[in-house]
């Protein structure tokens, strides 16, 4: 007997919001995905970057950097932790400025 099996290619289909832990955008739309166990770097359109941007499930953490606030595991330090804490934990910094507001954000978003 045949069997097909869909084999999901991480590396090219990824969903974004279920994925992707965050992304920095870099010069010439040049966007690196970082997610659970890897990451990959892609080239978009303005337009897909936009669009990725105004999303409201990703927060600006600095001038480069968005963050998936349904990944958070917690914020502590100037830095914003994806995966449980240690040496092998999953983080990217975050401006002082906009840490207080991200905290907020997960806040609000654990109480609904």
């Amino acid at each position: 007997m045949n069997v097909a099996l869909d084999v999901m290619n991480t590396y090219e289909d990824f969903n974004l919001e279920k994925d992707i832990m965050y992304f920095r955008v870099g010069e010439q739309g040049l966007v690196s995905f970082h997610g659970k166990n890897y990451h990959v770097k892609k080239r978009l359109s303005s337009d897909q970057i936009q669009a990725m941007t105004s999303d409201a499930t990703f927060f600006k953490v600095n001038t480069d950097c968005y963050v998936n606030t349904r990944k958070i595991q917690h914020i502590q330090d100037g830095k914003v932790y994806f995966d449980t804490k240690g040496s092998e934990a999953k983080y990217t910094p975050i401006t002082k400025l906009r840490q207080h507001r991200l905290k907020e954000i997960v806040q609000l978003q654990r109480t609904v």
